[in-house]
């Protein structure tokens, strides 16, 4: 439309002008085409496959969806009707539309250039550690720009300047394709059983990459905001740990524990617990203040971290640390590389074995030898020595 606004701004010219613009567009058939034409097809990916096919033509439509060469949609559509797939992880799709059976489009998903929004679902700081890699990885492989929204933007903003973040719930704006990225047991969102599979690989999967262990980058210098080795007047070396985490199965004992804690005092080490919840233990100090930034700086400034299968474990790795991790309910490769301590001769590995699904809601959730004598043997059975042994002491 050719709309000159009035120079003169009297209302008469202006009235006249809004006139001519209303005139015109009224005269102009709604889904207008560069080519003549009586219909539109518009297309995106967000979480699957959506085309919808406007205009006042009298022609069917015949549309089929292919997942790479395998067939997995195909419907006859008239103008002013849509189809969307449930399958919401990348997919190669190859879409296939024919007009009074004469084939006009036949191509495969291309994002490149395309603006791409990636949401992370869990607000878990391991989850999020985890998976933020592969934000960067997917917009490599596809030469597109990615929107990313997680529920820990502070740690990542200024480490991965190649993405656009945004809150969880805002408006990516104007988007061809849209990914969640979660802890999901639905094979429309995951492909494979999130649970038998490393929790990296969650994300590589859903995003359609090559899975391999990537180091994330992590914010991991706040300028030392609370004055850590000034709090602490730390005279010598100390080594972090945390020992809480947020299911029962995850869990190591007490007495274990203070063991190690003695252990590393012996040796001149100071201890300082970075857990949230109180601290129990004897020649141990608890971190002061267990905001994220402070526990990043304290953990950073350590030789050395111990903890489970959790999210202050994942921070650690993220920041550099070498991680001694407790873990024997998740099989080896299940979190990312570190020094693991286990015992493969008692009942181990539940959390990923696909007969069994995790019930966060249960606290004491051991899928085998819950309220027996054997319930969590698979961290009982674990030793201070088998701890002790393998510290970089």
């Amino acid at each position: 439309c050719n709309y000159i606004v009035p120079t003169d701004n009297t209302l008469q010219d202006f009235a006249s002008n809004h006139v001519e613009l209303y005139t015109e567009t009224l005269s102009t058939p709604k889904f207008k085409n560069s080519s003549p034409s009586d219909f539109t097809i518009y297309r995106d990916f967000a979480l699957g496959p959506y085309i919808d096919i406007r205009g006042n033509s009298k022609s069917e439509f015949k549309v089929e969806i292919y997942d790479e060469e395998k067939l997995v949609y195909n419907s006859v559509l008239r103008v002013n009707n849509w189809c969307k797939l449930d399958k919401s992880y990348y997919v190669n799709w190859r879409t296939s539309i024919y007009k009074d059976d004469v084939l006009i489009l036949d191509d495969k998903l291309n994002l490149e250039g395309r603006r791409v929004y990636i949401a992370f679902e869990s607000s878990s700081l391991g989850d999020t550690i985890a998976w933020i890699p592969y934000a960067l990885e997917f917009q490599k492989k596809h030469n597109c720009n990615v929107v990313v929204s997680t529920f820990k933007n502070f740690l990542f903003e200024d480490v991965y300047p190649e993405l656009e973040f945004i809150k969880p719930g805002d408006s990516p704006g104007d988007i061809y394709a849209r990914y969640d990225v979660g802890w999901f047991y639905d094979s429309n969102k995951e492909p494979v059983l999130p649970n038998t599979i490393p929790l990296q690989q969650a994300a590589s999967n859903i995003l359609g990459l090559e899975y391999k262990e990537i180091v994330p980058r992590i914010k991991k210098d706040f300028g030392n905001p609370c004055g850590m080795k000034d709090s602490y007047q730390v005279p010598g070396k100390y080594v972090t740990i945390a020992t809480n985490s947020t299911a029962g199965c995850k869990f190591w004992t007490r007495e274990g524990w203070q063991e190690v804690i003695d252990f590393l005092y012996s040796q001149g080490y100071k201890v300082i617990n970075t857990s949230i919840e109180d601290n129990p233990f004897n020649n141990c100090e608890k971190i002061v203040d267990t905001n994220i930034e402070y526990t990043i700086d304290c953990i950073r400034q350590s030789e050395f971290f111990i903890g489970l299968s959790s999210g202050l474990s994942w921070l650690a790795w993220a920041i550099g640390k070498p991680v001694v991790m407790i873990s024997n309910f998740t099989e080896a490769n299940h979190e990312f590389s570190c020094i693991r301590v286990t015992n493969t001769n008692v009942c181990h590995g539940c959390w990923n074995d696909p007969q069994y699904t995790f019930d966060k809601g249960d606290w004491n959730w051991c899928p085998v030898h819950k309220g027996t004598d054997r319930q969590f043997e698979c961290h009982k059975s674990i030793t201070p020595k088998d701890v002790i042994k393998v510290l970089p002491v």
